[in-house]
Order: C-alpha cells, then sequence, then structure tokens
C-alpha cells in the first residue's frame, strides 16, 4: 500500500485548509485518483486535521496522488509536495494503523479518529473503490483500534479536540455560562454539547438548519434556534463553538461587531473555532472584549493530555505490532496465492525433507528456528489427538 499525507504535524491549520476535501466532492476526488494513479482501489480520509489518500500496491505512484490532489484543491503540485509525507509498504500500514488508533492526532488517544475513518472505508467501500487490499487493510486496522481501546489506557481519559473546547468554557470565571453552539447536529458538536451538559451550570443555545430538523435533547438546559438566527443571540453567549462543515463563516467580523455595537456591552466573549476549513473570522479575535481560540491553539492545550499518556502509548505499540505483523502475513499469502493459482496442486507432491532443506538454505537462522519451532509444536499436537 501506499499514503501520501498532509496533517497537524506538517501543516498549519490555513495550510490544511487549503487541502481539504470536503464530502460532497470526495467520490469524484476518488474517481480521479484511481485514473490519474492507475489502481482500482482507493480511500481519501479528509479532516480537520489531516488529507490523506491509499492505494494498493507499492509502484511509486506518490506523484500522481499529489498532483491529483493539486488539481482538485487549485494549489501548485510543488506545495503540495512540500506538504505531503509519502508512505509505503509495511510503512504505509503501520501509519494508517497508528492514525486510526489515535497514536498520530492532535491529541493522543482521541475518539473521534476511529469513526471518521471507518465512514470513509465505508464510503469508499460502497462506491466501488476498494478491493481485496485496502478492504484486509482497513478492516485489519479498525479492529486493532478496538483493541488499544479495550486493553489499553489510551483512550481511556481521552481528551478530544470538542472535550478541549469545551474545558475551555469551564474555565471561564462564571457562575453561570451561557454557549451558543453552532454545529450542534453534527457528529463534532454533538460530542460538545454532551461534554457542555456534563456540568450543571451551562445552558446552550443550538443553532440548527431547518432541513436537519430539530436537535432532540432531554435537557431543559438546551434551547434549539433557527442557524439563521444565530447573530440574534450572540448578545446572550458568553462563549460561542462553532463546529460546522460549512465552506462558509459562520461569523464574520464585520457583523460581530454590529451586534455588539448596538448592544452597548463590555462583558467578554470566548468564540472558539475547531472547523476545517475554519468557521469563524479570526479577525474577531481583534475586537474589543472578544477572546478567540483556532483550531491550531488547542495543539498546545493538548500537550500535557499526552505526556500523561506515554506509558499506554507504549502499550498500544505492541498490540500494533502484533496486529501488524498478523496483516503482513495474510497480505503475503495472499499476493502467493494470487499469482501461483496450482501451488496447492505442485507442493501436494512436494517431499517434506526437500522442502525443510529448501528453507533451511533460504531462511536466515532465526527465521528457519521459528519455522522449526512451528513443526515441533505441530508435532506435539498430533500425538496429543
Amino acid at each position: 500500500m501506499e499514503c501520501i499525507s498532509i496533517s497537524h504535524k506538517t501543516a498549519a491549520s490555513v495550510k490544511r485548509q487549503k487541502c481539504c476535501i470536503p464530502g460532497e466532492k470526495a467520490e469524484n476526488f476518488r474517481r480521479e485518483i484511481l485514473a490519474a494513479a492507475g489502481v482500482d482501489e482507493c480511500v481519501t480520509l479528509s479532516t480537520c486535521n489531516r488529507m490523506e489518500i491509499y492505494v494498493p500496491g507499492e509502484a511509486n505512484r506518490f506523484r500522481e496522488l499529489e498532483e491529483a490532489l493539486a488539481r482538485e484543491t487549485g494549489c501548485d503540485g510543488e506545495w503540495i509536495r512540500g506538504l505531503a509525507r509519502r508512505y509505503q509498504g509495511r510503512k504505509a500500514l503501520q501509519h494508517l494503523f497508528r492514525v486510526v488508533c489515535g497514536m498520530e492526532s492532535m491529541v493522543i488517544g482521541e475518539d473521534e479518529i476511529l469513526g471518521q475513518v471507518r465512514d470513509a472505508y465505508t464510503r469508499a467501500k460502497e462506491a466501488g473503490c476498494t478491493g481485496y487490499e485496502l478492504n484486509c487493510i482497513f478492516q485489519a486496522a479498525l479492529a486493532c483500534a478496538k483493541r488499544v481501546k479495550t486493553e489499553t489506557m489510551l483512550s481511556k481519559t481521552s481528551v478530544s479536540v470538542a472535550t478541549l473546547a469545551a474545558n475551555e468554557v469551564f474555565r471561564l470565571p462564571l457562575p453561570h455560562k451561557t454557549v451558543l453552539l453552532i454545529g450542534s447536529s453534527g457528529q463534532m458538536g454533538g460530542i460538545i454539547l454532551k461534554n457542555l451538559l456534563s456540568q450543571e451550570n451551562i445552558r446552550v443555545i443550538a443553532t440548527i438548519r431547518s432541513h436537519n430538523g430539530l436537535l432532540q435533547s432531554s435537557s431543559p438546559r438546551v434551547e434549539n434556534v433557527p442557524y439563521q438566527e444565530r447573530y440574534a443571540y450572540l448578545q446572550e453567549a458568553d462563549a460561542v463553538i462553532s463546529a460546522t462543515a460549512s465552506p462558509h463563516y459562520t461569523l464574520t467580523a464585520g457583523r460581530v461587531r454590529e451586534v455588539l455595537r448596538r448592544a452597548r456591552e463590555t462583558k467578554e466573549r470566548l468564540f472558539i473555532d475547531i472547523s476545517m476549513p475554519p468557521d469563524i473570522d479570526a479577525e474577531i479575535g481583534w475586537l474589543e472584549h472578544c477572546r478567540f481560540v483556532a483550531l491550531d491553539e488547542i495543539k498546545s492545550l493538548a500537550e500535557e493530555n499526552n505526556r500523561l499518556k506515554q506509558q499506554a502509548l507504549a502499550d498500544a505499540e505492541e498490540i500494533l505490532a502484533e496486529e501488524l505483523e498478523k496483516l503482513s502475513k495474510t497480505l503475503s499469502f495472499h499476493r502467493f496465492t494470487e499469482t501461483d493459482r496450482d501451488w496447492k496442486e505442485r507442493y501436494a507432491q512436494y517431499p517434506a525433507e526437500k522442502l525443510l532443506y529448501l528453507l533451511r538454505d533460504e531462511l536466515d537462522s532465526a527465521s528457519f528456528e521459528a519455522v522449526m519451532q512451528v513443526l515441533k509444536k505441530q508435532a506435539v499436537y498430533e500425538k496429543q489427538r
């Protein structure tokens, strides 16, 4: 497998924004990659923190992938190559496993990436863009992530971008807080809403779009309002969090300035934007009595959390190594049987002694010793039957 990756490790949010492929464009983009790279399988992953393309094989198709991304986003190909990391073979498998397990996330162990990878893979599969190799790889990666989640502490005390955003609200020195949540019906917005409601002193004004219907909540502390009226509720809010997939700003500095000037008040307001592309006009942070927290700033908030998870990370690395080994064997065996369909008939008449001598001569001592141990175990098993 081969992969190119542009992530929070290689590019700031303003650069990642340019490489983002919205969900409605993903299917056409996959089709372009299939044609440009000459492959019949492809999975693309686009989140607030990463843009990645996965294809089968090891034919050095990196330039084709980078040029396809450049054409789709309107960016310069050389600029894309300056941001992208390239992975091939086992390193590509390891990278995917680390991504889906939350080990490459801005916040180590965060839960959202598992669902995001699953959704990206499912969409590609349903569109007919995956075959044996990527199906096998992505299913193994998802299974590995579930095992890491169950057997380690990596996500037991998970602090995601959504959680960190809510924590910023919790720190406001107010006995009671009102939060305007834009994008409450989305996956990230739903997580933020749940986190906010975990504290009794918080009231949430949640915007909804008319075509999505009302967000159902059992809490009397949630008020649903039309998205179109978001500026009308700005005056009530102590904090504003925006978490949508909108290609446009949900709040602009000009409109916010106008609302606050009419209100003639001086209370401090917190604006948090965790979307990619950005939802909130960054110039709001320059307005009087307004503090703006962008996605890149969340990274610094995650550093202490990540330090505390180093032991859990080591435990996860062991599981990842085990699962990668199993996957590598599965893929290797499949490639062998696919290229040599008559192998069963050929080796059915092959003397065991001749096969052992062949293995002895071709394998290194450690590998040959491993084969001998397997045969010894099988002999003991046969005697016990």
